[in-house]
């Protein structure tokens, strides 16, 4: 295998997009993980696409392996190559299955997966061609704790150039041995794990703000030097003028030619030309200081939720519960309230999804006032969504795109982008429903394909919410931070647990 893949003077810009996403872009990825990290819409995924060759550069070299594949967001794969990859025995294939115990023997069961069993089988399937560069972009979207830990033995165990994209610290700071840290205006690379990069550049940060105030200071210090030498200049402009001057006034004449031949007349003058050439100079300065600046975070949203004159929003109290694929056996009457806070908890496939549509449904037929985001949008679903925003009122975009950038997201991309990723479709759809009078939200793996400032400003507007909230997460932090009470699905059973919370 190649020792390493490198981008050499890239720029890139989309058609639809004014500015380009990458200008004189040089990167190295050697052999073991690198790192990629940035808010949603920082270029990301389009970077994994010109590394892949899927995209080519305005200007510049992608030069190293062109045996690339890439484990993208999703989990769509077409039936022959899910056909093919079931089928096929060889040793390599077989160690990689055997890794991620992968289980199932049909192409009709994929249906039945999970998404984070999905991704597991995905990941094995690329895996198993032996690309030179392999690009994950968020593997562990989806997987249970069981799940993750398989999926990091995987990945450790590949041998070749490999390119993580994730927003889970823990993973890039297990594996990665650099760290590409993207942001608008500025991308960087460092060596070491995430902690270690991030560590270094918010020091550097702090130094740039700060040579960034004292060019700011020396810019409006010499503005305020110029002003005073122009005001000067002038002076000396009108002393020397004959303008005013009678024709037979030679006394005031020969003043004015001893001015000129003593030399103080073009002084001022050429003071002032000096100090305005020093004005721009700075000025130039501190624009370059500030293009290095890390972007200023503008997060948190408000629901337009409303208590509800209902103390019940459901009710479940019999011994089972029926869901698509399977049925539940109830530890505890399923009771929400109008200001209920649940987690649901479990390992992959066992039921976490079906148990929210089907409490979807009952809000639905009760006609019961909700917000529910989706675990995941098909490339056609974002399609339709990216449609119908751009079909709106200049007005009602606007107002969408500002809630988009309290999320983290630049809202220009929205209306120069052709397709939407994961994490910009999750900020879109829920913008256009934080107008909805919600007495119940219902999210399905939320956090999934968001950036951490975009988790953080999630869950402070949740935290705030007058409505009933129910959501499915393999995050931790984010079910302590948000759920008074967790649902924990396991071997077919339901239970409860109540969360102390202080």
């Amino acid at each position: 295998m190649s020792k390493y893949l490198r981008i050499q003077n890239g720029s890139f810009r989309y058609d639809t997009q004014s500015t380009p996403i990458f200008e004189n872009l040089n990167l190295h990825f050697p052999k073991g993980w690198t790192g990629l990290v940035g808010k949603n819409g920082s270029g990301k995924s389009t970077l994994a696409k010109i590394i892949s060759r899927e995209l080519e550069l305005d200007q510049g070299n992608v030069v190293g392996p062109g045996h690339v594949l890439v484990l993208t967001q999703g989990t769509e794969i077409e039936e022959k190559e899910l056909i093919e990859f079931l089928n096929d025995d060889s040793k390599e294939t077989s160690f990689w299955k055997s890794q991620l115990q992968i289980n199932i023997q049909s192409p009709d069961e994929y249906a039945t997966l999970s998404f984070g069993e999905k991704r597991k089988l995905l990941l094995s399937r690329i895996l198993s061609k032996q690309p030179e560069v392999i690009v994950l972009d968020e593997p562990t979207n989806h997987l249970d704790a069981k799940s993750q830990l398989i999926l990091r033995n995987a990945i450790r165990a590949y041998d070749g150039i490999g390119i993580l994209i994730s927003h889970d610290r823990s993973l890039l700071d297990e594996l990665a041995t650099s760290c590409v840290f993207m942001e608008k205006n500025f991308i960087e690379q460092r060596p070491g794990n995430y902690s270690e990069g991030k560590q270094e550049r918010d020091k550097e940060a702090k130094s740039r703000i700060r040579d960034w105030h004292i060019a700011k200071a020396e810019r409006k210090k010499l503005e305020k030097e110029w002003k005073r030498r122009r005001e000067e200049a002038s002076l000396s402009h009108n002393r020397r003028s004959k303008k005013d001057l009678e024709l037979h006034d030679h006394d005031g004449r020969a003043k004015k030619n001893l001015v000129r031949v003593s030399g103080k007349d073009g002084m001022a003058g050429r003071l002032k030309n000096q100090i305005e050439q020093r004005t721009k100079r700075s000025a130039e300065k501190e624009k370059e200081i500030w293009e290095t600046l890390p972007e200023k975070e503008t997060i948190g949203i408000q629901w337009q939720s409303h208590n509800t004159k209902r103390n019940l929003l459901f009710l479940e109290a019999g011994e089972r519960l029926d869901l698509d694929y399977l049925t539940l056996d109830l530890q505890f009457p399923l009771a929400i309230g109008s200001q209920t806070r649940i987690g649901i908890t479990g390992a992959n496939g066992s039921g976490k999804s079906s148990l929210l549509q089907y409490l979807l449904k009952h809000f639905l037929l009760k006609q019961i006032p909700n917000v529910y985001l989706p675990q995941e949008f098909s490339k056609q679903e974002l399609t339709a969504l990216l449609q119908k925003f751009q079909s709106l009122t200049e007005a009602k975009q606007a107002e969408y795109l500002s809630i988009v950038h309290r999320l983290g997201s630049d809202p220009k991309r929205f209306l120069e982008s052709e397709a939407l990723s994961p994490g910009e479709g999750k900020k879109l759809a829920l913008a256009m429903q934080i107008e909805t009078n919600a007495e119940v939200i219902l999210l399905d793996e939320p956090t999934n394909h968001l950036d951490l400032k975009s988790v953080e400003a999630l869950e402070g507007s949740l935290q705030k919410t007058k409505a009933a909230l129910v959501f499915v997460s393999h995050d931790e932090t984010f079910t302590k931070t948000l759920a008074s009470e967790e649902w924990v699905l396991e071997n077919f059973r339901l239970i409860q647990k109540h969360l102390d919370r202080i």
